[in-house]
């Protein structure tokens, strides 16, 4: 299963706070049998600051490759965002191994 964590501005140990779709980057893990967790890679997130019109079918096509969505929230302004709730891990303002225990537990 292929998981994209919310990665803060200025901490990649920490999730970031704020609604999923306006974190700066994504960190890409891959997890395994047995519960083995391998990071493939940091994503630049080019919509972070985007509002609206095409956001959501961005966001999606740009995380297109994973199962599992998780950040502190998701949507806002009265949007549930662009993912389905089966495809989200809300975990709160945690640090990245935290949230990465929380995917293990699931």
């Amino acid at each position: 299963m292929r998981v994209a964590i919310a990665l803060a501005k200025n901490d990649e140990g920490k999730v970031y706070p704020g609604p999923f779709g306006h974190a700066p980057r994504f960190a890409i893990y891959e997890v395994g049998e047995g519960g083995r967790i391998d990071l493939l890679e940091v994503r630049e997130n080019p919509y972070a600051a985007m509002e609206g019109g095409r956001k959501h079918e961005l966001m999606r096509e740009l995380l297109k490759d994973v199962d599992l969505r998780v950040g502190a929230r998701f949507g806002h302004g009265g949007s549930m965002g662009a993912f389905p709730m089966a495809d989200r891990l809300e975990v709160g303002p945690v640090s990245v191994a935290e949230a990465l225990e929380k995917v293990r537990a699931r």
